[in-house]
């Protein structure tokens, strides 16, 4: 059981692949666009991948974005995960009333965290097997999602 203070991006880069890499089975996902996580680089597709291919029955990638276009957008590799694996991978476009949050919280399986303070600083706590600690972040991370959203859809809708 461990907590650490992070405060340059480079380690905020390696504490997001960490957390990834300690997912084996649910992981939770809240951030205004997925810019500063880089979910795109082909180490993390990997490892989302292999957390969406598991046998367990009770995977789950959810991710909460306040921005969606960016996803839509820049996203390509992660789309095309939600086209496969849409069962079990939600990403949902926050309500506007939810702008004002300016935190990022990534939580794999309960016991694994990187919370950023904000989004637009590196300045973050990693936690890792500590479920304890995690508890009022998943808390948190369940309350945002209690508020709603627009489900994003793989398939482009249009003539």
């Amino acid at each position: 059981m461990s907590s650490r203070l992070i405060t340059h991006w480079a380690e905020h880069d390696s504490a997001v692949q960490e957390i990834l890499e300690r997912s084996p089975s649910r992981l939770l996902i809240f951030d205004e666009d997925l810019s500063a996580l880089k979910l795109e680089r082909p180490e993390r597709i990997a490892a989302l991948s292999r957390l969406l291919s598991c046998e367990q029955a009770s995977k789950q990638l959810t991710i909460v974005v306040q921005k969606a276009e960016f996803v839509r957008q820049y996203s390509p590799r992660l789309m095309a995960l939600l086209a496969v694996h849409a069962p079990v991978l939600t990403i949902i476009h926050a309500p506007p009333h939810l702008e004002a949050l300016t935190d990022s919280l990534l939580i794999a399986d309960g016991k694994h965290a990187l919370v950023r303070f904000h989004r637009d600083h590196a300045r973050c706590r990693q936690i890792i097997d500590d479920v304890e600690e995690c508890q009022p972040y998943a808390k948190r991370f369940d309350e945002i999602l209690g508020e709603g959203g627009d489900r994003l859809s793989a398939i482009t809708l249009g003539l």
